[in-house]
């Protein structure tokens, strides 16, 4: 791939949101032009105001377009960060309750899993220097490292005589054992966990916190962890029992290239962990970029199929079920613009 020609085909082509990221994340220029014209765009305006102030369950985690977690994962691949007005504007709520929430106990799941949805949002958008958002990251790199470094993944499970009044609904779905959530704190990673660690500063830019990163990716990165059930199982709070998901699942870890709809999530998935050492230099990384440049286009340039780059009404962002970057995505051009600048951005990573 010709990398400068590709790079002045997006900013040839693009839609504002990828000649924007382009100037700022492979050119490493800073254009308030484009910023601006990025901002004011129809697509960025539109999930603005979808980030509203709603802190229920129903509002922070779910595949609708106005949940938290999915109109976070589009302003931050839109490209805005901290800094910007509207978006501090509009993400003011979700940081006083972080800074509520962050000394509370818990009680349940879904606390724990909603705090660390929030905090990985907010880092990745820049607030990972807010104290509650930083605490709360730092937390959760506690209780997972310590399972990472010396947990044993042959033990997590427990045989159902051990949960009584297990719904039927969950029959023969593996059931995690309580000794693996005690106070509720989670010690196996979520995708949050690791996006919000990759994107704290006071952790990623501390050698000790960094280094105890990296333990953890290679622990996702293991076959032993790979090979585990997606989304772990089934966990238990009071008399409730509750399905567990967002595991760190990679497609095409052990088996064939991804392709369809597992190539727009390992597109998710890969600019994440781009961030991590242990990651780029594992085979994964590799195979993943080896199977985007498998659909080569014009001149170098790629072109990824449509079922690649979804952009579902209903769907969870961090699944790769909302790939848009721009308006007009209907043209073969706007498809290759998306397509290379994805990979060129998950790539520079390697540079």
């Amino acid at each position: 791939m010709d990398r400068d020609r590709c790079v002045q085909y997006l900013r040839d082509n693009a839609g504002p949101v990828i000649r924007c990221r382009t100037a700022v994340e492979l050119m490493g220029s800073d254009p308030p032009t484009l910023e601006e014209e990025r901002t004011r765009s129809p697509h960025v305006q539109r999930w603005l105001a979808s980030l509203g102030s709603d802190l229920g369950r129903s509002g922070l985690h779910g595949a609708g377009p106005d949940t938290f977690e999915n109109v976070m994962g589009k302003l931050y691949e839109a490209g805005l960060r901290k800094g910007a007005p509207e978006l501090d504007a509009r993400t003011a709520p979700f940081r006083e309750w972080m800074a509520e929430q962050c000394d509370l106990p818990v009680s349940g799941y879904l606390p724990v899993f909603h705090r660390t949805l929030v905090t990985a949002f907010l880092a990745m958008t820049g607030y990972g220097d807010e104290d509650a958002v930083r605490r709360w990251a730092e937390k959760r790199l506690d209780t997972v490292h310590r399972f990472a470094r010396g947990g044993d993944l042959d033990t997590i499970y427990v045989p159902p005589e051990r949960m009584p009044f297990l719904p039927r609904a969950f029959r023969g779905v593996p059931l995690l054992d309580p000794a693996l959530y005690p106070d509720e704190d989670l010690e196996l990673p979520w995708v949050h966990d690791l996006n919000a660690f990759l994107h704290t500063p006071s952790i990623m830019e501390d050698a000790v916190q960094r280094s105890r990163v990296e333990t953890v990716v290679r622990f996702i990165l293991s076959p032993e962890y790979q090979s585990l059930r997606p989304g772990y199982g089934v966990v238990k709070h009071g008399s409730h029992y509750y399905m567990m998901g967002w595991s760190v699942h990679l497609p095409g870890f052990s088996g064939p290239p991804p392709q369809g709809p597992e190539l727009g999530r390992t597109l998710i998935l890969a600019s994440m962990l781009g961030r991590s050492a242990a990651a780029r230099e594992h085979p994964w990384f590799a195979r993943s970029l080896h199977a985007m440049e498998g659909h080569g286009h014009d001149g170098g340039l790629l072109c990824f199929p449509s079922s690649s780059l979804p952009e579902k009404r209903s769907g969870v962002w961090i699944l790769g079920s909302r790939m848009a970057l721009d308006e007009g995505r209907r043209t073969l051009r706007a498809r290759v613009c998306e397509s290379t600048f994805r990979y060129l951005e998950i790539s520079s990573r390697c540079r």
